[in-house]
């Protein structure tokens, strides 16, 4: 690694520590669910994306066990936040769904201190960062391989078919909680989530 590059990485390493260190504000400062990157906050911040979606799918996206799973969803229950129900057509298949009083608890946070990341960026620079973006996680990819297995690939086809190619990329943009850079399919990395590649794993600071 010449000079150059480990100017560009140390800024990128730099960028990430900041990033994180406003996630940490805004949980401090906004509770459990101020932060759209862990925890209940995490939840509701898809959950605005998705309003209904099963809580296997859900599993899937956060990168989280089912257990982990459902003792945020009963605290977010206790809120009013969410509703759990059986799905008509299956009743083995437990649907969550966004109330009211959730998507207002998501919308007043959604003025977080990073919300407006990019804002310093054109529209311009923001589609030419984000291609320099897709360039390099392509070459991670093709060194590393995209971290996914069978189960994986099975897996989002099928929810891609419900959600909708969308709102399925959309959701998938967010399953690194905004601790790793990019957004496309086959991102991963050592330990994240159990099905290599999802998610990122249970955070046992998670509230």
């Amino acid at each position: 690694m010449d000079e150059k590059d480990m100017e560009l990485y140390e800024k990128l390493s730099r960028l990430q520590w900041l990033m994180q260190r406003s996630h940490l504000r805004n949980h401090v400062k906004n509770g459990p669910v101020g932060d759209p990157t862990r925890g209940q906050g995490r939840v509701l911040a898809m959950l605005k994306i998705q309003p209904e979606i099963s809580s296997k799918d859900l599993a899937y996206l956060l990168g989280i066990r089912q257990q982990s799973l459902n003792e945020l969803l009963n605290k977010l229950e206790k809120k009013g936040y969410v509703t759990r129900m059986p799905s008509e057509t299956d009743r083995r298949v437990m649907l969550v769904h966004l109330t009211e009083q959730g998507k207002q608890a998501q919308d007043e946070n959604s003025g977080a201190d990073d919300a407006g990341l990019f804002d310093c960026l054109s529209p311009e620079e923001r589609d030419q960062f984000n291609a320099y973006l897709d360039r390099m996680i392509a070459a991670f990819e093709q060194k590393c391989g995209d971290g996914m297995d069978d189960n994986a690939r099975e897996w989002m086809r099928g929810a891609c078919e419900r959600m909708g190619k969308d709102q399925f990329e959309r959701l998938m943009s967010m399953r690194m909680g905004g601790r790793s850079f990019g957004n496309h399919f086959g991102q991963g990395g050592p330990g994240f989530g159990p099905f290599g590649g999802f998610g990122r794993p249970d955070d046992p600071e998670d509230e």
